[in-house]
C-alpha cells in the first residue's frame, strides 16, 4: 500500500503540510503520529530532533506523494 493510498482520507491535509500551510504535529497530531509510524515501519530513521525529524517527514511525504501522483498521471 502506498503512502497516498494509506492516507487518502487525509491527502489534502498532507499536501497542505508539504506546502507549509499547516503544521502537522501541532494542528493534526493524530495524523502526524500515524505518518511518523508509517515511515518508521518503512525503515526511515528519525533522530529525536523535532525540527530535523519534521523536515525528514515532509521530504519523505513530498517524495512519496508527488511520485505517486506522477505515476497515476502516466498510467
Amino acid at each position: 500500500m502506498t503512502t497516498a493510498q494509506r492516507f487518502s482520507p487525509h491527502i489534502d491535509i498532507l499536501y497542505e503540510a508539504i506546502d507549509r500551510h499547516v503544521v502537522l504535529d501541532t494542528e493534526y497530531p493524530i495524523i502526524y503520529n500515524q505518518v511518523v509510524k508509517h515511515y518508521e515501519e518503512k525503515g526511515v530513521d528519525f533522530y529525536g530532533d523535532v525540527d530535523e525529524d519534521y523536515d525528514i517527514l515532509l521530504t519523505k511525504l513530498e517524495s512519496d506523494l508527488f511520485y505517486y501522483e506522477s505515476c497515476e498521471k502516466s498510467s
